[in-house]
């Protein structure tokens, strides 16, 4: 296989080198560029560099949402998963005082607190 493809960005053809394994992402991505710059310029008569820019500020606007996003689920993922481990904790020393021996009238009577 020819080690580069053709991908179509804002009406400009670029060839880029890639492998085989990689070249449906790269016109997925290729096509997503191209249609955040088409959004870019709707807005008006800019110069391409301008639309690149913008669609440029919306794509890293994106990705600092994104990772705001994963980074409170995985802050929420932890939470649920210290609650389960505390949970499952006190469950265990449920469990363990089941196993003592119960207290009976050997035991030595509670000491009086005044």
């Amino acid at each position: 296989m020819d080690p580069f493809i053709n991908v179509e960005i804002f009406d400009q053809t670029y060839r880029l080198r890639c492998d085989e394994a990689n070249a449906e992402y790269i016109q997925r991505a290729a096509a997503y560029l191209d249609e955040k710059m088409r959004e870019a310029a709707s807005g008006g008569a800019r110069k391409p560099l301008d639309i690149a820019i913008l669609a440029a500020m919306n794509l890293a606007e994106e990705v600092l949402e994104t990772r705001h996003q994963k980074d409170n689920l995985l802050d929420e993922a932890d939470q649920r998963i210290d609650n389960f481990a505390r949970l499952l904790d006190e469950s265990q020393g449920l469990l363990d005082d089941k196993d003592d021996p119960p207290a009976g009238p050997s035991a030595d009577p509670p000491a009086p607190r005044f």
